[in-house]
């Protein structure tokens, strides 16, 4: 890559990573073999005491295209993604977890699809891969489109209870002027911040596509075949900050939404606080409290209903008992 490469690159690839050593090589290297050249590698620490740094240095001294920005504080990865967008030269932003790789031809694909349509984000299907067995288990849908626009509703109502795909996980490429023009940011400190942020690109009027083709490589937080949990996945799910993010996106795109939006949006929030009150159900009866918990189901049999169906025991079983590979809403 040439010095012009570097100091002025189309795209600018965020990696977040926080103790991830026994990853973070084969991560970059799924950048560096990308068949468009054209792009920085920036990884942000998230304060690792393992050997992540030294590895990301050794490459950097390889590779001018890889930087390492560190912090000693351990902040989350939205806060870790912020730092790397900030410090970003390129066009685009594209997004990798630590844990995950791509396919060489992802970037050129992505980016010729967002400029033909003229959008300012763009993501795509993606293969789960089961870490405890290095095996590829599936694509997460199937579409006979190649490519499909991609609505604020169409991505909320894929987070719905019981569905089969979570448009959530997809990790983007958007434009970093559309980035800087809205203010759009990851959320700090909470869960599902790649919901949040995509969401924010949506609903500030960005234009979305999305690939059918899967390019990217999803490590799975557990495994499907024995529920091992992955090295690289440090996820904790709260309810909490879905419904966070629901009064967020209302607070600050709710009088420019359209109806159908916002409708939306509530009726997530809703699903949420269902499955939230469920949860409270649930864990009254772990702790013994049998009377309690007894009501507080009666009290919310939706939610009782709601989080006994997205509980993870049935996730697994539904997961083992139905096809890996579903078409997505429309």
């Amino acid at each position: 890559m040439s010095e012009a490469d570097v100091s002025t690159p189309r795209v600018s690839v965020v990696i977040a990573a926080y103790n991830v050593e026994s990853y973070i090589g084969r991560a970059i290297a799924s950048v560096r073999a990308q068949s468009m050249a054209s792009h920085e590698i920036l990884v942000a620490d998230d304060g690792s005491s393992d050997g992540t740094c030294r590895m990301v240095e050794e490459l950097a001294l390889r590779d001018a295209s890889v930087r390492l920005l560190r912090t000693s504080a351990n902040a989350g990865a939205g806060a870790a993604r912020n730092r790397a967008i900030a410090a970003a030269r390129g066009e685009w932003v594209a997004v990798l977890d630590a844990d995950d790789t791509w396919k060489p031809w992802r970037l050129e694909r992505l980016l010729s699809a967002a400029t033909a349509r003229n959008c300012v984000i763009a993501a795509d299907n993606y293969v789960q891969v089961d870490d405890a067995t290095g095996r590829e288990v599936g694509v997460a849908f199937h579409d006979s489109r190649p490519e499909s626009a991609i609505t604020a509703l169409r991505f909320i109502q894929s987070e719905r209870p019981l569905g089969r795909v979570r448009f959530g996980l997809l990790k983007p490429v958007v434009r970093r002027d559309f980035l800087e023009k809205h203010g759009i940011r990851y959320p700090v400190g909470i869960y599902a911040e790649d919901f949040h942020f995509f969401m924010q690109v949506l609903l500030a009027g960005g234009q979305g596509v999305l690939l059918s083709e899967p390019g990217y490589l999803y490590t799975l937080p557990e495994s499907p075949a024995n529920g091992a949990r992955s090295l690289g996945t440090r996820t904790n799910a709260r309810l909490s900050d879905r419904i966070w993010i629901a009064d967020d996106l209302m607070e600050k795109f709710g009088a420019c939404m359209s109806p159908q939006d916002r409708q939306a949006i509530l009726q997530y929030r809703r699903w949420m606080q269902d499955i939230a009150d469920g949860s409270q159900a649930r864990e009254l009866w772990r702790r013994g409290d049998h009377l309690r918990a007894i009501g507080a189901a009666l009290a919310s049999s939706r939610g009782a209903f709601s989080y006994a169906v997205t509980s993870p025991t049935v996730k697994r079983w539904r997961a083992r008992l139905s096809p890996r590979a579903v078409r997505p809403p429309l």
